[in-house]
């Protein structure tokens, strides 16, 4: 069985052989690629549940959660919802997607004409970027059925790099490791608790304990602050330290997952696919399969009532609450922008193709220049 599951890394390693001594020649195509193996195929779960994590720790850092707090995007129950399956969405398309691609540029433009109303950090950036490649590298280590390999990981923060670069911000790290420094030296100042910390907190941990029976959630909450090992993120969010118990439970869990995956289960025959595809009117839809909380832009039929019917226990169902009329890449993020951020988003997607053009960051050798 193990023989069968690490096929496709061996064909990999075969494909980029020239790569292994020195991953950073790899262009963020490249890296694209490679990084995929572990996003889609072999280890997907862990993948997304660490970036899953990483939003949350990002709510550590003082300086960003008062923003959250004032748009009220993550403290208002109503929606953060929204919020959430939307930056799954926006993740898909960069991660899952093809970036030079119309859909992907006008993603990337939309994404950048709604942090572009606000005055964000660069630094801030840069920290939930590092977070976004370090804390599902932390994970898989720790508890897959195989560990991440050093071409792997490098692609990994190529492509993360790259499209920190096309949302206009610098001051990356040019090496993994020289992003593994800088964001433990950035914490040492920026990490620690203020009150919005833990309203944007509480606000998406809530969001994950919508589907569990009330009489559980205290228990699934105690589980869920386990899973945030290092003392001074949950001091900075305002959370308790978690008991043995359920440090040992969910620990115990995840590596017998991992040996479980590794010695009995065939490895998966194709690669997962989480991008929104074409109705026949050219908006996008997404899958029962790849919702988190909320169904949004679920077409309403009645194969995804009853998908999402099985998946949430009863409670939600596609419908036009959640825009079940699909949707366009320039159309994501909060309601009421669409008109707005029309002409401004499909002008700097223009731009971006000609960015593109020029090879990205790796031929412009600097992050995109906005025009606004």
């Amino acid at each position: 069985m193990s023989l069968l599951r690490f096929r496709a890394l061996r064909g990999l390693r075969q494909k980029y052989a020239a790569y292994i001594d020195n991953p950073y020649l790899l262009d963020y195509k490249q890296a694209q690629e490679v990084m995929q193996l572990s996003l889609l195929h072999d280890m997907p779960f862990l993948f997304v549940f660490g970036t899953q994590w990483a939003l949350v720790k990002s709510y550590g850092i003082a300086s960003g959660t008062p923003l959250l707090v004032k748009t009220r995007q993550l403290a208002d129950p109503s929606k953060v919802g929204k919020r959430a399956e939307d930056t799954a969405v926006f993740i898909s398309e960069f991660l899952a997607g093809d970036l030079d691609s119309e859909r992907g540029r006008l993603a990337m433009a939309k994404l950048n004409w709604m942090h572009r109303r606000y005055q964000i950090l660069d630094t801030d950036y840069v920290h939930t970027l590092a977070l976004f490649v370090l804390e599902p590298q932390r994970w898989i280590e720790k508890y897959e059925w195989r560990s991440m390999t050093y071409l792997e990981k490098v692609a990994h923060f190529l492509y993360w790099r790259e499209i920190g670069h096309r949302m206009g911000f610098g001051g990356i790290p040019e090496t993994l490791e020289e992003l593994m420094k800088w964001k433990a030296e950035y914490e040492k100042t920026h990490l620690y608790f203020v009150e919005s910390n833990k309203i944007v907190t509480d606000a998406t941990v809530n969001l994950f304990l919508r589907s569990i029976p009330k009489v559980l959630r205290g228990f699934i909450k105690t589980l869920f602050v386990s899973f945030i090992d290092e003392k001074e993120v949950r001091v900075a969010i305002g959370y308790p330290d978690p008991p043995a118990w359920a440090v040992f439970l969910t620990s115990g869990f995840f590596r017998l997952r991992g040996l479980v995956i590794r010695h009995f289960f065939l490895p998966r025959a194709k690669k997962l696919d989480p991008l929104g595809k074409p109705g026949p009117d050219g908006r996008l839809y997404r899958s029962v399969q790849f919702v988190g909380f909320e169904p949004w832009y679920v077409a309403d039929t009645w194969y995804n009532r009853l998908g999402m019917w099985l998946k949430s226990g009863g409670r939600l169902a596609p419908g036009e609450s959640f825009q079940s009329r699909g949707f366009l890449p320039e159309e994501l993020g909060p309601a009421g922008f669409e008109k707005m951020s029309r002409e401004p988003v499909k002008e700097q997607a223009k731009a971006l193709e000609e960015y593109v053009r020029n090879g990205g960051s790796q031929g412009a050798g600097c992050p995109f220049n906005f025009g606004w």
